[in-house]
């Protein structure tokens, strides 16, 4: 058996190795990572391209990489924890989710998890009072649950932690074997975009980068950072045509079927003029539509994928890479998986038509033919 860890490695850190390498200690067993493809679930095109962050994870201890599908890997942390524990526990070889939180403890998640799941009156009560108050549904909910429980839950603000909750949330919907298993971060801020020496956020790197401040390698493991060497990832402005082309092509009824649009949003999309992502986004903003949802309904409408896609089982499980010393975990899934197990492309282009077309998409910006999906084979390390 191996243990799982849910990631996107965006870019692959020393606090993500910290991870692995205090699991590995703990459990003394193999490590299966499930990561996102080459758009990530913050609604923008990740900085690194799977197959490279696929070759940071197998460099620093991960024995094998699986593809979370491009309709989970953008969504909700709901919806990318539907997919991701689904594939998991689908692959019959992990018996432990390992993660990173803030408390380093899983028993107030499993209690929580267990009143969001079941709903108790008391604390469906306590939820419709404060959204007749008007709250948003997460503060609502949040709120809810510290009344319901009689304690302040401040750390479910954070965005790790958010996660961890959705993670044993589907655990339990599933009856699944797996047991929650978590790590206490060495980094408080998550989404902080301040560097801090060794141990950095994946955001505060990527934003140092993207700023050409190197500095932020030094938050790299040192087996990584030939990457970094002429990177030149696209930005969601690089795909500003393209979205004005598809919603010149598009109804409010078309536009309505895509996920993450909802109550209207679909008019107010089509009734603004742009020249940019950001810019639609910026004027259309309110406290209903925050940044960040409508960064992935946009980004939604660019890739295709409509509401039904997020709501199906995973239909299979992808191989990214493996190490070849761990390929009889390889051949152990192989055998136990309840859902295929795809290593090749071209026989299996149907099951993977999102893949294909939106690594097509990634690609436009950088000037890359169509197709990569079909050169870039499973990676061995």
């Amino acid at each position: 058996m191996a243990v799982g860890i849910i990631a996107e490695y965006n870019p692959f850190h020393k606090g993500h190795k910290y991870h692995i390498d205090s699991t590995i200690k703990a459990t003394c067993e193999d490590i299966v990572a499930i990561i996102s493809g080459n758009f990530v679930q913050r609604g923008e095109p990740a900085l690194f391209k799977k197959h490279i962050r696929t070759k940071m994870a197998l460099l620093n201890g991960v024995s094998m990489v699986l593809e979370l599908p491009v309709e989970y890997a953008t969504g909700s942390a709901d919806v990318f924890s539907f997919g991701a524990v689904n594939i998991l526990n689908e692959s019959r070889i992990i018996d432990k989710l390992s993660f990173g939180s803030e408390n380093g403890e899983t028993a107030i998640f499993e209690n929580i998890a267990r009143i969001l799941n079941n709903e108790p009156t008391l604390f469906k009560k306590h939820l419709k009072e404060n959204l007749n108050l008007g709250m948003s549904y997460p503060l609502a909910r949040n709120s809810a649950l510290e009344s319901y429980i009689g304690k302040k839950l401040s750390f479910m603000n954070k965005p790790n932690n958010i996660l961890a909750l959705e993670y044993i949330r589907q655990l339990q919907k599933l009856n699944s074997n797996i047991k929650p298993f978590t790590i206490e971060r060495i980094i408080s801020d998550y989404n902080s975009n301040n560097l801090s020496g060794e141990i950095s956020s994946a955001s505060a790197i990527r934003t140092a980068i993207l700023n050409n401040d190197y500095s932020a390698l030094n938050s790299i493991p040192n087996n990584c950072k030939e990457f970094f060497n002429n990177i030149n990832p696209p930005l969601i402005d690089n795909f500003s045509q393209i979205l004005s082309y598809i919603l010149r092509t598009k109804n409010p009824k078309d536009i309505s079927e895509y996920a993450d649009i909802t109550e209207g949003l679909e008019n107010r999309i089509i009734n603004t003029n742009f020249n940019t992502i950001t810019e639609l986004i910026e004027n259309i903003k309110t406290k209903r539509y925050t940044y960040s949802k409508l960064q992935k309904a946009i980004l939604h409408i660019l890739l295709g994928i409509k509401k039904n896609d997020q709501i199906k089982n995973p239909e299979y499980i992808r191989v990214l890479g493996f190490r070849k010393d761990k390929k009889y975990i390889l051949s152990e899934m192989v055998k136990k998986s309840n859902i295929p197990v795809i290593i090749g492309i071209k026989e299996n282009e149907e099951l993977l038509k999102k893949e294909i077309i939106s690594t097509d998409i990634y690609n436009i910006p950088l000037g890359i033919d169509k197709g990569e999906e079909y050169k870039n084979g499973v990676i061995v390390i």
